[in-house]
């Protein structure tokens, strides 16, 4: 798969949702719902771990309504009113601990979060990995979304896509975060934009037709997954899923009849 094949699944995708994010997209993917777009990002970024984002969305409008949108709010709030605001989102105690202690190393070591955004990336990602609830995918949603460093993010539905996309070019499902990061970020030029839209367009995607059990001739499904306006303008089409014609398990099921 060559980058002018990658390109174009990224061009296939924003022809048929439009831009999700970046100053083309008319409903911006996120952040949406504060004045402190970089908290609200690393906010999201931690609790969206093993979670739905409309479960997120509505933890984090509860947290902005309590005034925890704010990073001193948040190192000095308790834990257990912090978990009952995020709550059902999973693993929720652990996720309202590690947050307060996320926000208080980023003041301790920061000062605030506008100055760790702007340390050199991989400077900043390695410290980011050594702070509580930070693994790798949470690490370069944060770089990529809040501080517009050029690092592709692979998260669960990215490996699935690509293993029906091109099923022979790695074991995609299989392999490391890094191996399927490297294998598509190196096809990719090194715009914090695009490869932010991208990531937004794939979990479209995913969430949309390429389902565990897909809807490749669709029409897509009509989950409540954002709560911006204007997202769902695609959902009336009956033309299935936008990378048909260049998804190998897609074209291997139509050969074969299935």
């Amino acid at each position: 798969m060559m980058m002018q094949r990658i390109i174009d699944i990224y061009h296939r995708l924003v022809a048929h949702f439009g831009p999700l994010y970046g100053p083309e997209a008319s409903s911006p993917w996120w952040p949406i719902i504060s004045d402190r777009p970089q908290l609200e990002i690393v906010i999201g970024a931690v609790l969206v771990q093993q979670t739905r984002w409309e479960t997120v969305e509505a933890a984090v409008v509860r947290m902005h309504a309590a005034g925890l949108l704010d990073l001193a709010a948040l190192a000095d709030v308790e834990a257990e009113q912090l978990a009952a605001l995020i709550y059902p989102c999973a693993f929720y105690r652990q996720k309202a601990s590690g947050l307060i202690a996320l926000a208080r190393a980023i003041q301790e070591r920061y000062g605030d979060l506008a100055t760790m955004l702007s340390r050199p990336t991989a400077t900043l990602r390695t410290e980011l990995l050594q702070l509580p609830r930070i693994g790798p995918e949470t690490a370069d949603v944060i770089l990529l979304y809040a501080g517009q460093h050029p690092l592709f993010v692979v998260d669960a539905y990215t490996r699935r896509i690509f293993a029906r996309l091109a099923p022979d070019r790695l074991a995609w499902e299989r392999a490391s975060y890094g191996q399927v990061q490297q294998a598509i970020a190196k096809e990719l030029p090194s715009d914090p934009v695009l490869l932010a839209d991208f990531h937004a367009q794939l979990n479209e995607l995913a969430v949309r037709y390429c389902l565990v059990r897909p809807r490749c001739d669709g029409p897509p499904a009509r989950r409540v997954y954002s709560r911006q306006p204007g997202r769902n303008s695609f959902l009336d089409r009956h033309d299935g899923c936008p990378l048909q014609a260049v998804c190998a398990w897609y074209n291997r099921k139509q050969f074969d009849g299935e």
